[in-house]
């Protein structure tokens, strides 16, 4: 099932799902390492003791987000795994704009208190009264 999707990464250069398969000695192996070799993976390899020098230069530059394919069929119910895998990718991609950022509120300003005239008490006007 996910065989077929290996030679399609996200993030290629042409739509996942329209991306020919790389049929070349190792090309599947390429597409998972440059899918699936972030930074925190080649950190947890090392410290198993795993040499990664080899690889250190392959993999996404930017954190990735894994979804397993039974996820995605749930939710988009194709024929096939790779149809719902399709359905998923038009739908990830059909607004792919940049989601309009909102101005930040502005903080509410402090009301000015009442004005003592409007509390009944003398204003400043006028000589205070005298008894």
């Amino acid at each position: 099932m996910a065989e077929g999707m290996m030679g399609n990464p996200m993030g290629a250069q042409q739509p996942p799902m329209e991306q020919p398969m790389n049929t070349q000695m190792g090309g599947t192996e390429d597409a998972v390492l440059d899918m699936h070799l972030t930074e925190d993976v080649k950190q947890a390899l090392q410290a198993k003791g795993i040499d990664v020098s080899a690889v250190a230069d392959r993999g996404p530059k930017e954190p990735v987000v894994v979804i397993p394919v039974s996820i995605i069929m749930n939710k988009y119910q194709g024929a096939s795994p790779e149809e719902s895998m399709k359905q998923f990718v038009q739908d990830m991609t059909a607004n792919a704009q940049a989601p309009a950022t909102e101005p930040m509120p502005q903080p509410a300003m402090a009301e000015a208190p009442p004005s003592p005239e409007g509390l009944g008490a003398p204003t400043m006007d006028r000589p205070p009264m005298t008894a």
